[in-house]
């Protein structure tokens, strides 16, 4: 659809916006700061702020000293001015997360699951949310809105991504139990049940949008690689995740593996089913606490699946550096740390071998382990307070209607 430009009111949001964010990175910033940073009128500034103060959203944390004249006040995020509730449904657990609105991580819990089904999770769901709202107490009506964070296609590809024997006994009637999946049923019931909105996206959707609000060095075009029980994509463009035509950008699993060895489709190959199976078939326990990976026992097949799985995967990489010209590939998600390192090491040897491109640094993301329950409950406050570019766009036909 055609754009044109934007209202006044829809330039105050963003200005809004733009002056939270700053403030954000800058903790204790001055009027005069933001004013250098944005390039915003002194008059525009002081109107502004004084209606985020007026709403608790910035708060005072003294006075600029050492300078003629009226002393200008500093200005933090009021932590205490909203908050975003997360809920992360995936195929083995189901986790939620509060932030305040700095960003802090208030409550983080967690419960583990096989495929859940729709009253399975509801419970958990339902469970997670009271324990929200007795740490919350009188606040609860400062949550932004709660977000969905969950994989797409839940009922598909059973055949490799379950690894609980009791489930695979029967997958016909466990795809027909996840089929509820399928449609924003979930998010219709969360939003009813919380009486706030739902922001719903995938798992690798969020985890990135957790990176541009959360992160403490900012990224503007990163190729986000969200791990779990399978595995996504999602492309950062200057500083604002990209959707594509239909939504389905960055859809990183739905790509051919190279050979096929771990699983016909990337999601297959680089997840942490791929590992559970590859364990299994070397005849070797999985490791029943975190400080185990590290061991000795477990290097050489860290090793050796890292080196595959790498190898699967890297010609799809290297497509992505051609296409979109990263400046970082982050990775978050689910997998040891030791086998992320491995990993990350291994892919880049192999990119250096598949591209005559400058290659983007590949690192662990900031949010890494958490990135999915985090992403969730950042997805509320961005979605309220982040200066994205649409905000300022007007459709064809709104400004016809509008004037």
């Amino acid at each position: 659809m055609k754009s044109s430009g934007s209202t006044s009111e829809q330039s105050r949001i963003y200005n809004e916006r733009i002056i939270l964010h700053l403030v954000r990175q800058h903790p204790e910033i001055s009027r005069v700061k933001i004013a250098e940073y944005t390039g915003l009128s002194a008059q525009t500034i002081s109107v502004i702020t004084s209606s985020l103060l007026e709403r608790a959203l910035l708060q005072v944390d003294g006075k600029v000293t050492g300078r003629r004249g009226q002393p200008s006040i500093k200005l933090s995020i009021n932590k205490a001015g909203a908050y975003g509730l997360g809920i992360n449904v995936d195929r083995d657990h189901i986790s939620a997360a509060l932030l305040d609105f700095s960003g802090a991580c208030v409550l983080l819990l967690e419960r583990a699951v096989s495929f859940p089904s729709e009253s399975l999770a509801k419970t958990i769901a339902t469970d997670l949310i009271e324990e929200v709202k007795i740490t919350l107490g009188d606040n609860w009506n400062k949550v932004q809105g709660i977000g969905l964070a969950r994989p797409d296609y839940m009922d598909s590809w059973l055949e490799t991504l379950v690894t609980d024997a009791s489930q695979r006994g029967d997958l016909t009637l466990l795809k027909e139990a996840l089929a509820y999946w399928q449609s924003d049923a979930f998010e219709t019931w969360l939003s009813a049940f919380t009486g706030v909105p739902c922001f719903c996206e995938n798992d690798a959707v969020a985890a990135a949008t957790s990176e541009l609000l959360l992160a403490s060095e900012v990224q503007r075009d990163f190729f986000y690689l969200f791990i779990s029980t399978a595995c996504g994509g999602s492309f950062v463009a200057n500083g604002e995740c990209y959707s594509g035509a239909h939504g389905k950008a960055g859809s990183f699993g739905l790509i051919p593996t190279a050979t096929g060895k771990h699983g016909k489709w990337i999601l297959e190959a680089l997840s942490l089913s791929s590992l559970k199976r590859f364990f299994t078939e070397q005849q070797v326990s999985w490791p029943a606490t975190d400080d185990l990976w590290s061991g000795s026992e477990y290097a050489k097949l860290i090793e050796q699946w890292a080196n595959e799985v790498a190898f699967e995967v890297t010609p799809a990489l290297a497509s992505v550096v051609a296409l979109y010209d990263p400046k970082t590939i982050l990775i978050g998600g689910r997998l040891p740390s030791p086998v992320l390192d491995a990993l990350i090491t291994y892919i880049e040897k192999m990119l250096k071998a598949h591209s005559m491109l400058p290659l983007p640094v590949i690192r662990i993301a900031q949010t890494a382990y958490t990135a999915g329950v985090l992403g969730a409950a950042v997805l509320p406050l961005y979605g309220s307070f982040a200066p994205q570019q649409n905000l300022l766009l007007l459709s064809s036909k709104s400004a016809v209607s509008g004037s």
